[in-house]
């Protein structure tokens, strides 16, 4: 069968959202049967296994591929997922998240009609309250930026990789080998960044939002990018270290700075929050600050957050950073306990809120009937109702009795 666009996506233990995520490509408006889904399932021990199953017996277009031991990280199963489609054109999901219905059609119109190798666009930040929040915008007014290389507008290297609010060539993948890393964090920065180096043909839609993406960061749904330990700041280091000699290689090291300025900010706020001791900070520190350094050489008007932290990382006063941080996640804890008192009072003045307008519909009710018996009231007190009313008893008995 011929699929339009091939959708991979790496699930683990996602059955919570997953039906919904599955759901919003059965919703496409370019035809569900358009979709060929791949989903690569990294051993879960939950329901995620049978919604899988349920969707390959149901769905010829949906199928699965089990994987034979747990890789953690997505970048493994992704470049499976690529291995494994069929179509000239690939998309990216994560299994928490869902489409617009109308995602796929718009993309795939216009990366076809357009003649382009990858457009992509804006997308959606859904918080766990339902509140619902645009990603940046980065160019105003500007409704979209059309390019044949990125070197024409490298301002789209500052937008957040993405990966699932863009349509890519596979033969652009395949011809230029690009491929996820695996075992690091940063895979899909690294991923897209190559591509665009590679692209000939940039769409990017600045008022078009193609995605969904879930914000989970309560106790019990929280999602990986949300937890701060060691292993993963270290594993976002060596995503970011690969990405340099990358880059390196193709003589675009000039770009590292303008890339990974809103990263090392990113990374910086991490190591804040996280619940690391004093001995695995200074590792973190020491193993970072070599980028650090090649970012502030290539900026040297550089304006970032967290300036100290930053200055104190590359001059490596490890043991000033680690007092500064310490003093910056105390700042940080106390404004979040602030933010969830007003997020409670917030949610309990909009229950109250309600209820007051359920009690409001009660009493216009009540209201209502009142005033209906005010009016039969008073027509009884006329001759002309008093006479109504009681040859409509007259009638009903004869009747009852007849």
């Amino acid at each position: 069968m011929n699929f339009k666009i091939s959708i991979i996506i790496p699930i683990y233990n996602m059955e919570k959202h997953l039906n919904q995520t599955l759901d919003s490509l059965l919703n496409q408006t370019i035809g569900h049967e358009n979709l060929e889904i791949i989903m690569i399932d990294d051993c879960s021990d939950d329901g995620s296994v049978e919604i899988i199953k349920n969707y390959t017996k149901e769905y010829e277009n949906f199928f699965a591929i089990h994987l034979p031991k747990n890789n953690g990280l997505p970048g493994k199963p992704r470049n499976i997922g690529i291995e494994r489609a069929s179509s000239e054109y690939l998309m990216f999901m994560d299994h928490d998240d869902y489409y617009s219905d109308d995602a796929c059609e718009v993309l795939y119109n216009k990366i076809t009609e357009e003649n382009v190798d990858i457009v992509f666009s804006r997308y959606n930040y859904v918080y766990e309250n339902g509140r619902i929040q645009h990603s940046p915008n980065h160019f105003g007014e500007v409704d979209e930026i059309k390019i044949n290389t990125i070197d024409e507008d490298k301002r789209l290297l500052t937008i957040s990789p993405s990966i699932w609010t863009k349509i890519f060539k596979k033969s652009v993948i395949r011809e230029n080998k690009i491929m996820f890393l695996e075992d690091v964090l940063a895979e899909d920065l690294f991923f897209v960044l190559q591509y665009l180096l590679k692209a000939n043909g940039i769409i990017y839609l600045n008022n078009y939002f193609s995605y969904n993406y879930r914000i989970r960061d309560s106790d019990g749904d929280k999602s990986t990018i949300r937890i701060k330990n060691k292993k993963y700041l270290l594993a976002m280091i060596n995503g970011y270290v690969d990405i340099y000699n990358m880059l390196k290689d193709l003589n675009k090291e000039k770009y590292f700075s303008i890339i990974f300025k809103e990263h090392s900010q990113y990374w910086m706020n991490c190591f804040i929050l996280s619940n690391t001791n004093i001995s695995e900070k200074k590792e973190l520190l020491n193993k970072i600050s070599f980028l650090f350094e090649k970012e502030k050489e290539q900026d040297l008007d550089l304006s970032i957050s967290y300036r100290h932290l930053f200055d104190d990382i590359v001059n490596k006063n490890f043991d000033q950073a680690i007092l500064y941080s310490d003093i910056m996640a105390d700042f940080k804890l106390r404004e979040n306990k602030l933010w969830d008192k007003y997020q409670k009072l917030h949610n309990d003045f909009m229950k109250n809120n309600q209820m007051i307008k359920k009690l409001q519909k009660q009493l216009d009710s009540q209201e209502k009937q009142l005033n209906n018996r005010k009016k039969q009231v008073a027509e009884l007190q006329t001759v002309s109702g008093w006479l109504n009313y009681k040859f409509k008893n007259i009638f009903n008995r004869l009747k009852q009795k007849i």
